[in-house]
């Protein structure tokens, strides 16, 4: 339907073709995209031409409002200058991490339901079994022309003589990662030990209370508070925690049969308790795993196909959410990056991770697929080669965006430390601001807003330049969770992160409304006005009001699904990872209207 080119200095040149009565040349090295971000283009076929106004470049300037990304709807087809690449999408298309635009909104114009009933939303169909967690991930689903795919590293344990210690086994013997000054873990270890057997019961969780309130932060209570309290309540049978840390930093252990793990352990320098507990954790079996990708049917969930590769255990890190673009499906697995034939699921290319099980979502843009697995990567989208990377941004969790404007074309990325942008073309940094952490930055026209891991940056929000990124307003915050990522809708930011949900007028950075709420992981989406969350680690879906005067729930239900993957609305439906399937269930108005 249209050619592109792409400028070394990152403008795009795109030619729509005569026969769509739509002969332009729109030159994105304009400032286009400063009017409300990605361009709306309705092009009837000649059939309509009489019916329907063809809308010009200058005309979808003059009627685009800044902030406000519509989703202009023609017989279902929209064209969309966004970014590297213009793309065809069905308007109930949901076909990458984020949503088509990649920014958590759906813009189909399905009403939906403006309360649900007491049972919740209606069932429409579960799938076969699909594993998650520790045995497939947090990936969250796409939907494509009818179709659902997920894409996941399919785990399980198999019996064998070889025995290993492995994530499972250290989690089991209740390591965790502390991220705390030393001086305090050994005065909590030194506290634990005396405890008496007789503090037991309400006192003894009182004491624990007391004593994380009285050694911890507001912060590092949020991150390990709960779990220094079940450690006291271990008491003297808790294994000592430098015996833990010493297990955890050896890394993942296999050895040949029972006796040379039983040789490895007594020579290690830890403490009978521990000898004991990790001879009885090890089981008699090994993880192995397949890189696998599931596709449905979305009316029914009937599996349509199932595609299977060699892959490694990586546990629940790897959690990325495929993407469909040309008729392809890029995923990445435990050890390789795949590209899939959408519609029959054979494999045209596997290409080998920098980095083992990235939780990152490829972008698709302009014949470039873009991975932050160990770094920031661009593979070619028709062979899978490498076409650089960038060595500045580290991480595998979030994902990367494009952002279009003021002549260029950049890649922007969170990595453990910064954003940092990227010229698409040759890899190389552009500009970086601090902050960082495993949300998605979200952007709308020459805004950009994110929810940082940095308690000085928190949820902030910033104007885009070709040399930089300016901050417009912030808000810090020090929460232990800082993954979900932002939605911009309707000249607001929203967000459903850490402890709160909040609004917020993107050009003031006037908070509209803050509200307490036991948020997940996951991240939101908003669909004809409402706001679509989980809470309580999945087992309540919520259905907030994105009015901007107050906060107000329009809905909840238990729902019981997995924690970290986000919901997808396609045509009214909600797509959900649960625990074992996917799941789909009915929101709209009018059950069989679109």
């Amino acid at each position: 339907m249209h050619q592109r080119r792409l400028h070394e200095n990152g403008s795009i040149v795109y030619r729509f073709r005569p026969h769509l009565q739509a002969n332009w040349v729109i030159d994105l090295g304009l400032d286009a995209s400063d009017e409300g971000g990605q361009l709306v283009a309705e092009v009837p076929p000649p059939t309509l031409a009489k019916n329907k106004r063809i809308l010009t470049v200058k005309a979808l300037r003059e009627k685009l409002t800044p902030g406000i990304v519509p989703g202009v709807q023609m017989n279902r087809i929209c064209l969309l200058g966004c970014f590297l690449t213009a793309v065809v999408v069905t308007a109930g298309d949901w076909t990458q991490w984020r949503g088509s635009q990649r920014n958590g909104v759906v813009a189909d114009g399905v009403p939906l339901l403006d309360a649900w009933p007491e049972s919740g939303p209606k069932l429409l169909w579960r799938s076969e079994t699909i594993p998650s967690g520790d045995d497939g991930g947090h990936g969250s689903l796409v939907v494509a022309d009818g179709k659902a795919y997920i894409s996941l590293v399919w785990q399980n344990d198999e019996p064998s003589e070889n025995r290993e210690i492995n994530e499972l086994i250290m989690r089991k013997l209740g390591h965790r990662s502390l991220a705390l000054p030393e001086p305090l873990i050994e005065k909590m270890e030194r506290d634990r030990l005396p405890l008496s057997p007789r503090l037991r019961g309400r006192r003894l969780t009182e004491w624990a209370e007391k004593w994380v309130a009285d050694n911890l932060d507001k912060y590092q209570t949020k991150r390990v508070g709960s779990w220094i309290i079940s450690r006291f309540k271990k008491g003297k049978t808790a294994i000592p925690y430098a015996n833990l840390r010493t297990l955890a930093q050896l890394g993942n252990q296999r050895f040949p049969n029972d006796a040379a793990l039983r040789e490895w352990v007594t020579g290690r320098d830890i403490s009978d308790l521990a000898k004991r507990e990790l001879l009885k954790a090890v089981p008699n079996s090994v993880r192995v795993a397949k890189d696998v990708v599931v596709c449905l049917d979305a009316t029914t969930g009937k599996r349509l196909w199932k595609t299977e590769t060699p892959g490694e255990p990586t546990g629940r890190k790897s959690s990325s959410t495929p993407c469909v673009a040309g008729g392809r499906l890029f995923t990445a697995g435990s050890t390789h990056a795949h590209c899939i034939d959408a519609g029959t699921g054979k494999q045209l290319w596997a290409t080998s991770l920098p980095s083992k099980g990235p939780a990152s979502s490829f972008l698709v843009a302009d014949g470039t697929a873009f991975l932050l697995a160990g770094q920031l990567t661009a593979f070619d989208v028709k062979t899978g080669g490498i076409l650089w990377r960038n060595k500045d941004v580290r991480g595998n969790a979030s994902s990367p965006v494009l952002w279009t404007g003021k002549g260029v074309s950049q890649v922007i990325c969170s990595d453990r430390r910064a954003y940092v942008a990227v010229n698409p073309i040759t890899g190389e940094t552009v500009w970086q601001t601090p902050g960082g952490g495993d949300s998605t930055p979200v952007i709308s026209g020459d805004w950009m807003v994110v929810y940082s891991k940095d308690k000085k940056v928190g949820l902030a929000a910033y104007r885009l330049a070709r040399d930089g990124a300016t901050q417009a307003w912030s808000f810090p915050m020090s929460e232990r969770r800082s993954q979900s990522t932002p939605v911009i809708y309707d000249r607001h930011a929203y967000l459903t992160g850490g402890e709160w949900h909040m609004c917020v007028e993107l050009a003031t950075g006037k908070r509209r409304w803050k509200e307490s709420r036991q948020n997940t992981i996951s991240s939101p989406v908003i669909a004809d006005g409402k706001l679509i969350a989980l809470e309580k680690k999945g087992s309540d879906l919520v259905m907030i009001d994105t009015n901007r005067k107050e906060h107000r729930e329009l809905g909840r239900t238990r729902i019981k699904a997995m924690r970290c993957p986000s919901p997808v609305v396609v045509d009214g439906k909600l797509y959900l990872r649960m625990a074992d399937n996917l799941s789909c269930f009915d929101l709209r108005a009018k059950p069989g209207v679109q």
